[in-house]
């Protein structure tokens, strides 16, 4: 995946040295001096401008970008990366906050927050390698909480629930919780008929997090 990371500070770094090799990268930052060390610490391509520059954003590929993530120490900041970001049409944009009052503007401009500094790095890697869920919670015994989205042109439109608990790829090892479309919240009953843009809110086993991925993606 083409990964953009707007800020190189201590999170920052340790995306990179966590996502390269795996991952294309490229860190953009004001910063000559910590541009010029995260150069020659690793193979990440390094942008010595702005990030919440136009120019920066092109310059980093930005309209290539499968994943922005904003590592910004001020909320304003992050929130003109990612509105930016939301702008060229990247896929997934998640930003570091600091003030919780600016989450519901981050919410508006469709850009996930991750605010909790113990799960910052973690919450990060999980965006970029699970791209195509968002984890809503954390449950005993190592489950998580997921929510995952029927994309425009999905071969899951049209299908329900039954159908889609019965397909090849589907892990078993999730619970189908509730649809959420757009007028109402439903009960994940066997006859739910699901439609471009639903999200399926599911319960299931982090270390099977992966699978559960990779059918979403496929489909």
């Amino acid at each position: 995946m083409y990964v953009v990371i707007a800020g190189i500070n201590t999170l920052s770094k340790r995306l990179v040295e966590r996502l390269e090799g795996r991952h294309d990268i490229v860190a953009i930052d004001a910063d000559e001096d910590k541009c010029e060390r995260l150069y020659s610490s690793s193979g990440a391509t390094v942008i010595n401008k702005s990030p919440t520059t136009l120019s920066a954003l092109e310059d980093a590929g930005i309209t290539q970008a499968d994943v922005l993530i904003s590592t910004l120490k001020d909320d304003n900041q992050n929130m003109v990366v990612c509105s930016l970001g939301k702008k060229y049409g990247v896929p997934k944009v998640v930003s570091k906050i600091e003030d919780e009052e600016y989450f519901e503007a981050f919410q508006i401009i469709g850009a996930e927050t991750i605010g909790d500094t113990d799960i910052l790095l973690s919450e990060f890697i999980s965006s970029v390698e699970h791209p195509y869920l968002v984890k809503l919670a954390n449950l005993s015994n190592d489950r998580e909480v997921l929510k995952a989205s029927i994309r425009e042109d999905s071969e899951l439109a049209g299908s329900n629930i039954r159908e889609l608990k019965s397909m090849k790829h589907f892990p078993m090892s999730f619970q189908v919780l509730s649809v959420v479309k757009p007028e109402d919240t439903l009960k994940a009953e066997n006859d739910i008929e699901l439609e471009e843009e639903d999200q399926l809110v599911l319960i299931g086993p982090e270390d099977e997090k992966e699978k559960l991925d990779k059918f979403f993606q496929d489909q």
